[in-house]
Parts: structure tokens; C-alpha cells; sequence
């Protein structure tokens, strides 16, 4: 069993509240062995309390490892921190405000996966706290083994899979392979270019090029919605994942995945397209002939779309307030 060790890795800052639902729910996991590792992020006011209260419940299998930084990185850069202590097979990301509610959802998921020697992860459903919404779109309850860059390429960004980071399981030991440090930008260079990215989906994308996906619709945790929650802040559309989807652009077409390369080259030209020139991350990027070309494309589809769908909009809204005024 301690080839199978899980590394539940928490970057958390303040709501003890939730911090101690969200440990307690890893505690109440079947599977052992589990390595908790919390790294507060200079919250106002010490998680060190509540960490070592839950600590009285951990067995010899169950260890919560505790890191206080000395000052404020931020959410992005405090997962960093995190993943970077973690020394498991497979790693689980999940948010401070995030808890699982389905105590097998570890071993299940490490038995499907095990199951094929070419299948490095599993993506299970969420629910969104206080509401009925789910981030999976179907709920079957069996395991369902799906190509890894169909995935990706056809689902993956789209409505139908957009699974939140507490139901994602991940080959901690294939992601060191392939060196998943290199898609991360340093706080210094965070801070040097005004952005945090989100890095979920780096993780995903880099396991999904290169094998198959265990999936179930199965709801195995509940995706917290405190109104100061920092996860929140990480995503912020083209700007700040330019520089990711970029980086795995290259990736991709170093190692040869087509279906990669088609999912970036939409990601950063139609999906996630930035809204203007900026020469600070191109700078960094080195001006690549590419980067330019993804950028300047993205910037016109995004004032394309403003254009074209901005009246629509408007006219929508008339015609509703209108039929409203009329009618009720």
C-alpha cells in the first residue's frame, strides 16, 4: 500500500471553518496511506490551532504536514509551495473551502486507474455548495474509461467537463516525468507581469496528451462558495493563462500531439483569447514568432466578439423587459 500513497495538498488562508470540514473529509477517506499537506498562507490568524486538533485523528497511516509562510504568496503560488512538498504516487488538489463527501472516492479511483496500465488520472462530478448544480453534466455511477486527448479536445473546455480539483485524481509520479514544474511561472515572475494563472488544467492536459481518463459522474465532494474564498481569484481568462497554454503549445508540438496542439491553438486564439497586445509576456516568451501571432489573433476574435455579440446582448435584454412590461 505505500506505493499508493495520496498527497491531498491544501494551499488555505483564513476560514477555519471550512479548513476543518475540508481536513476532517480527508480523514474519513477508506483509502490509506494519506499525506495532508496544509501551507497557510500568512493568515491573519494561525491555522496551527486546527491543524494539530485534527491531527489527534490521524493514524500512523495519516500524516498532516503544516507550513506557515512567512508572508503572503497567494493562491497560485502557495499550490505551488505545496505540490512541491508532496512525495505521494497520486496527488489530490483541493481548495481550503473544497470537501470530499464520498469516503471511498480515493480507493475506488486508484483501483480504476490501476486497472489500465495506461490510464494516469480520474475526473469524478462536484457539487457547487447551497445549490443544485454539479460541475459534470452527467452522473453515471460506474467507471468509464475515456481517450485522453478526445478529452481534451472535444470536452474538456467545454460545459460538459469542467470538473473542479477536489474530484480529480492525478498521477503525481507520471506529472515528475514530464517535469510539470516548467508550466509554472515564479512568484517573481508573477509579479513582474501582473498575472496569476490557474494551473488545474496544466496538470489535466499533461496526463491526458498521453493516455486514458477513468471517469464516473459519481458526486464525490462539494465545491465550497465562501465569499472571500482566494481560489477564486486564479482564474482571469486570456491574460493569465496565455502564458500556460502557451508553454504546453510548445510541449505539444515538441512531443508530437497533434490533439494538444489543436486545444491550445483554440485556447489562446478563441477560448481563453487575450484582450489586448501585452509585451511584458511576450517579452518573456521571447517574442516567438508564434506567441505574437496566437496573441494578436486572440485580441482581434475577442474585440470580433465584442463587435458582434455586445448588441445582442442589449437587444436581448429590451425584448425581455419589454415582453415583461407588456405581459405580467
Amino acid at each position: 500500500m505505500e506505493k499508493n500513497l495520496v498527497s491531498v495538498v491544501i494551499p488555505a488562508y483564513d476560514n477555519p471553518d471550512y479548513t476543518r470540514k475540508t481536513i476532517q473529509s480527508i480523514i474519513n477517506q477508506s483509502h490509506r496511506p494519506i499525506e495532508i499537506i496544509l501551507s497557510d498562507d500568512n493568515s491573519p490568524n494561525s491555522l496551527k490551532v486546527l491543524v494539530d486538533e485534527k491531527r489527534n485523528e490521524c493514524g500512523p497511516d495519516l500524516e498532516i504536514k503544516y507550513y506557515r509562510q512567512k508572508k503572503n504568496l497567494n493562491y497560485y503560488f502557495n499550490l505551488q509551495f505545496v505540490l512541491g512538498e508532496a512525495n505521494g504516487k497520486y496527488v489530490v488538489l483541493l481548495d481550503h473551502d473544497d470537501w470530499m463527501i464520498d469516503q471511498y472516492y480515493f480507493a475506488d479511483a486508484i483501483k480504476a486507474i490501476e486497472a489500465d496500465s495506461n490510464c494516469y488520472m480520474s475526473i469524478a462530478n462536484t457539487f457547487m455548495e447551497n445549490t443544485p448544480e454539479t460541475f459534470l453534466n452527467f452522473y453515471y455511477q460506474n467507471w468509464h474509461y475515456v481517450d485522453g486527448t478526445y478529452l481534451m479536445k472535444k470536452e474538456l473546455f467545454q460545459n460538459t467537463l469542467h470538473p473542479s480539483r477536489s474530484a480529480v485524481l492525478l498521477n503525481l509520479d507520471k506529472l515528475k516525468e514530464l517535469n510539470y514544474k516548467q508550466f509554472f511561472i515564479s512568484k517573481e515572475t508573477g509579479e513582474s507581469l501582473n498575472t496569476m494563472p490557474d494551473e488545474g488544467f496544466v496538470l489535466i492536459c499533461l496526463l491526458a496528451a498521453i493516455g486514458k481518463i477513468a471517469l464516473t459522474g459519481r458526486i464525490v465532494s462539494v465545491r465550497g462558495l465562501p465569499p472571500d474564498s482566494l481560489s477564486r481569484v486564479a482564474w482571469g481568462g486570456g491574460q493569465k493563462m496565455f502564458i500556460p497554454y502557451f508553454l504546453l503549445y510548445e510541449h505539444f508540438l515538441r512531443t508530437g500531439s497533434k490533439d494538444g496542439i489543436q486545444t491550445m491553438i483554440i485556447n489562446l486564439v478563441m477560448r481563453h483569447p487575450c484582450q489586448n497586445i501585452n509585451f511584458k509576456m511576450l517579452k518573456y516568451l521571447n517574442y516567438k514568432r508564434s506567441a505574437i501571432m496566437f496573441m494578436m489573433l486572440g485580441v482581434i476574435w475577442f474585440n470580433l466578439k465584442w463587435i458582434i455579440f455586445t448588441p445582442l446582448k442589449f437587444l436581448r435584454k429590451l425584448i425581455v423587459s419589454l415582453l415583461k412590461r407588456f405581459l405580467l
